[in-house]
């Protein structure tokens, strides 16, 4: 009887642990953020996954001044837009990167202007 009631009690367990996992599988991928120019940037923002079983994302905003190169590291989940805005001070013009594992280029782009904005965002597979 105790032994039914055990079994009973791991198996609920285990398929609660399922049911809080939007992302069971934990598929996600490996990101690195970089942002180049002249001088510093007033502001840069991010998405993330905060852990990879959450089928989620979050964006984060960093307020500067901030000094270039500027570089991050992030895990985000399968599916989910992998995106990184930067603002420049003044009139100069950022380049900004999204890699996958360190090293192949998903996106790439320069501010269209001296002092514009710069987006860089690619979807990820599933």
């Amino acid at each position: 009887m105790i032994k039914k009631a055990l079994s009973a009690a791991v198996a609920t367990a285990a398929l609660l642990g399922l049911v809080a996992c939007s992302n069971p599988t934990g598929k996600s991928w490996a990101i690195s953020y970089e942002v180049t120019g002249e001088g510093t940037t007033t502001g840069i923002t991010y998405s993330e996954s905060v852990d990879r079983y959450q089928d989620d994302s979050s964006q984060h905003q960093l307020t500067g001044p901030l000094g270039l190169p500027w570089k991050q590291d992030v895990i985000l989940s399968a599916g989910r837009d992998a995106t990184v805005t930067a603002t420049p001070t003044g009139t100069a013009t950022l380049t900004c990167r999204i890699l996958l594992d360190k090293q192949r280029e998903l996106a790439k782009a320069t501010s269209p202007a001296p002092g514009k904005p710069v987006t860089c965002s690619k979807t990820t597979d599933k």
